[in-house]
């Protein structure tokens, strides 16, 4: 990705929207970074709007409503449920800290499986599900966490093991074949504490042009990698990435604002393609849709590494790829904030203010022609088939619409709870399509009066607090994964 600010050109100038809070601002929960950037000088206008209402909360399905209590087993109804949901983290050399793949496992962690589940805080799946309906979604209905919670109270009895149903895979993303398998050059050692972002250079060994449709990765530390961002790197703007390289002793350089040199001149920012999170080995793209990549490009990987864990040791990552020759609509990920948020620092949020507000509302088609450098054209209309909404540790709530007039409006991606460690690309069930003079709004929610996020950390309120690279500084950004007839 690049900085955020690199990629418009000079225009009209634009007005960021600040709002007061509304009447019952959204609790916080909890944050974690990787972003960086991808936008210019480019100016434009919007107008002032009052903060969206928040999607109602979900309902408390584990209070205690003094019904009778049904027979759950654990062979028939509940593992079934913890095998597709929880398994694909919850497992030797996984992401989460403990594995839930054997009975005595499950029986020895219930009570915490249960807190969890009751709380909805697991398996992570911060989108709201009100806003629309995605591909892939880890989250538990109504009725899984009711079977969990009577299983529980029951004395979680296991019940007969013929009983239990064929096997269920995980609930995740597949890659559904693998055609380009490329490797770090080297192994890599995290060596700072407890997070790491390092940026891995890698050769693209395609001669003809290719489009990218299926992407994944195998970490070589499980342990060890939060998440994987891939950019793309063209031939002419190659020379940042490889002097950043140069410059940064030992393998890889360091990239905390995304897949991206640190200090690369405007223009010289890679073309994010997609990335990796905990759960899975990768995904096929949207049916029918690709990402291009030309001949002489190269890849650029950037790791997050955590240590809080495990140890540092070696790590080597593969990045899986699925190539076609030709796709019927080539894709295209964009991202949509306030340029003036980031070149004139115009997204203040106050010390000691618990529901700093801003707003960026503009015209869909026309920003995104301008930051694809017209290879989207802004008189035809677009295909949103995912969104990406991001934050960093103060951020509370935010959500993406599109506003099609006076009163139609279609959610893309709401997170009533931000959490800064699960931050994710969301493909949609059905695409969204975007008409001329049909505006994207983006909103952005943010705690700065001091709060405890769920790592334990304290982060006192500060002053100056505004849009920055840096984890402890702020952001307010969405991606969109679109085509175009």
């Amino acid at each position: 990705m690049a900085a955020l600010g690199d990629i418009l050109p000079e225009e009209p100038r634009m007005r960021s929207i600040a709002s007061p809070p509304p009447p019952h601002p959204t609790p916080l929960r909890r944050g974690t970074a990787w972003l960086a950037s991808v936008l210019g000088a480019l100016a434009l206008s919007a107008c002032t709007e009052k903060p969206r209402e928040p999607s109602p909360a979900l309902p408390d399905v584990c209070a205690d409503t003094g019904g009778a209590q049904r027979e759950v087993t654990w062979y028939r109804d509940v593992k079934p449920v913890l095998d597709a949901k929880c398994a694909g983290c919850h497992q030797e050399g996984g992401i989460a800290p403990f594995s839930l793949t054997t009975t005595a496992q499950v029986q020895a962690m219930k009570g915490a499986i249960l807190h969890s589940v009751c709380e909805r805080s697991m398996p992570p799946w911060p989108a709201h599900r009100d806003c629309n309906q995605y591909r892939h979604d880890r989250s538990l209905s109504d009725e899984q966490i009711a079977l969990i919670r009577d299983w529980v109270r029951a004395g979680a009895p296991l019940g007969d093991a013929s009983d239990a149903p064929a096997e269920t895979p995980p609930d995740t993303a597949q890659l559904s074949r693998v055609d380009l398998e490329l490797a770090m050059n080297e192994p890599y050692t995290p060596k700072e504490h407890p997070d790491e972002y390092r940026c891995f250079m890698i050769d693209w060994p395609e001669t003809e042009e290719k489009f990218i449709t299926g992407i994944g990765v195998r970490p070589g530390k499980t342990e060890l990698v939060h998440h994987v961002l891939v950019a793309a790197v063209a031939p002419d703007i190659l020379d940042a990435y490889l002097q950043a390289d140069e410059a940064d002793p030992g393998p890889g350089f360091s990239c905390p604002g995304g897949p991206n040199p640190p200090k690369g001149p405007l223009g010289s920012r890679g073309a994010l393609i997609g990335g990796w999170v905990p759960g899975g080995e990768g995904r096929d793209l949207p049916a029918g849709t690709g990402v291009r990549i030309q001949p002489g490009s190269k890849l650029v990987m950037q790791l997050h590494y955590n240590t809080s864990s495990a140890p540092p040791s070696p790590d080597l990552s593969k990045l899986l790829l699925k190539l076609d020759g030709s796709v019927a609509h080539e894709a295209f990920l964009f991202p949509f904030t306030n340029p003036e948020w980031i070149r004139d620092k115009k997204m203040s949020i106050p010390q000691g203010e618990s529901d700093a507000v801003h707003i960026f509302g503009y015209d869909a088609l026309d920003f995104a022609s301008r930051v694809s450098k017209q290879r989207i054209r802004a008189n035809a209309p677009l295909s949103v088939y995912g969104a990406q909404l991001h934050m960093h540790q103060r951020g509370t709530r935010t959500v993406l619409t599109v506003e099609k007039g006076d009163k139609e409006k279609a959610c893309l991606l709401e997170i009533p709870e931000w959490n800064f460690h699960w931050q994710g690309l969301y493909f949609l069930q059905q695409p969204v399509r975007v008409s001329p003079g049909e505006a994207l709004r983006l909103e952005c929610h943010w705690n700065n009066a001091g709060f405890t996020p769920h790592h334990g950390d304290m982060l006192p309120a500060v002053s100056g607090l505004n849009w920055g690279e840096g984890t402890h500084d702020e952001m307010c950004v969405a991606f969109l994964y679109v085509t175009q007839e």
